[in-house]
């Protein structure tokens, strides 16, 4: 019994044990982004924004910078993050790297090299942006300081989560998405795309921290359009809106016209979209390729220039059919564009014929792209106006009776 109890013991002193691995705060530096372009004499060049991770767990004043911007040119990745440390004193931990930066020149060429180490490594977690920084420099992009968010690489992790969640505009595309599109047969991968209003250069200063009108900022310019591991080029916000709609749009505001009545032209009301499900089918019809997509959305009112009576159901009516109008036209143009533009299936088209018929899927997927851009698109929306704020009635309406 002694012996059992010994033994019971020593087994739970065991979950005692401290991490063999564990280093004190004082100890390390965290690489909160990172930044790749193309290198002046070697194949790339390595910027990471480095944070000293007691100074930034305490916070700052205003105008305060918690780390620095340091670069490094070499022939591969993995070499220039182990010898990052030719800068710095402590450690660089790698795993709360919420950026990584592509240069738009260096996208062109391919990046499957680098993002290779960005998997493999086990230092490196998987749930980081991945940004294209569109007519500037990505290492520009994490020195751009900014008053709320100290750090430049925080600011447009957060940056981009919030505008994902509120409007629609980032793909919120992470590395194993990305990777997936490499590999994938029946889908090319995206990215969020940035760039710079204003002088870049004046954004390094801690004097743009103190100004309201900023002398540079960090702005979300849509997406970027790969084919497998190569920049094709971007679309905007609206169409990465759009695209969103296509795959998992979460929440987004658009303005649509009343109705369509001759009254009511350039009139408009304000939506807010609090639920969308896309339904997507591709078929064959003969030998033309046919895609259908189906949009069911939610939406409360949020504003109206409407003189239409918020108390009767015929103007809901109205107004779901004006909205399921906008979105059919909207994601419908976007994937023409896609189509006409750039030629290669980056909603998952392909993917999804594989699932419904995996069949003939295997005769065209060496071809797919080609059938993707001739293919027919069918798009039907079907829109519910739930709610219309705090009040039914525009003050609008009122006004036009007193008239």
């Amino acid at each position: 019994m002694k012996k059992r109890i010994f033994l019971l013991n020593s087994l739970f002193l065991l979950f005692l044990t401290g991490c063999w691995d564990s280093v004190e705060l004082n100890e390390v530096s965290i690489v909160s982004g990172m930044a790749i372009e193309k290198g002046k004499e070697k194949k790339f060049k390595l910027s990471v924004e480095v944070i000293n991770a007691s100074e930034f767990a305490h916070g700052g004043g205003m105008g305060d910078t918690p780390g620095i911007v340091y670069s490094l040119e070499g022939d591969s990745i993995s070499e220039l993050s182990d010898k990052m440390n030719k800068g710095f004193v402590r450690k660089l931990i790698y795993s709360h790297t919420r950026v990584v930066i592509i240069d738009e020149k260096i996208a062109k060429e391919g990046i499957v090299s680098f993002f290779d180490f960005l998997e493999r490594s086990g230092e490196i977690r998987n749930d980081f942006n991945i940004i294209v920084a569109k007519g500037v420099k990505a290492s520009d992009i994490i020195k751009t300081v900014y008053p709320v968010r100290k750090s430049p690489s925080l600011k447009i992790h957060y940056q981009a989560e919030t505008f994902f969640e509120e409007w629609g505009g980032d793909p919120h595309l992470r590395l194993t998405d990305f990777i997936e599109g490499f590999v994938s047969k029946g889908r090319h991968p995206v990215a969020a795309a940035v760039t710079i209003e204003g002088n870049p250069e004046k954004g390094y200063s801690t004097e743009n921290n103190k100004k309201t009108d900023l002398d540079a900022q960090v702005v979300f310019e849509g997406m970027a359009v790969f084919k497998n591991d190569s920049l094709l080029g971007f679309l905007d916000i609206e169409d990465t809106r759009n695209f969103l709609w296509v795959r998992e749009l979460e929440k987004t505001t658009v303005t649509v016209p009343c109705s369509e009545k001759e009254e009511d032209k350039n009139k408009y009301i304000d939506l807010k979209i609090t639920h969308s499900k896309p339904e997507r089918k591709v078929n064959y019809e003969g030998d033309t390729p046919v895609i259908n997509v189906e949009i069911k959305a939610e939406a409360n009112l949020q504003g109206t220039q409407c003189g239409m009576l918020l108390t009767e159901m015929s103007t809901y009516k109205e107004h779901e059919k004006s909205l399921s109008k906008f979105i059919e036209e909207e994601i419908k143009e976007t994937i023409e564009k896609v189509q006409d533009k750039y030629g290669v299936d980056i909603f998952g088209f392909g993917e999804d014929l594989k699932r419904s018929d995996y069949k003939k899927f295997k005769e065209v997927e060496d071809k797919w792209d080609e059938e993707f851009s001739r293919a027919v698109i069918n798009v039907e929306a079907k829109a519910f106006i739930r709610r219309s704020g705090i009040r039914n009635d525009s003050f609008i309406t009122e006004m036009e009776k007193k008239e």
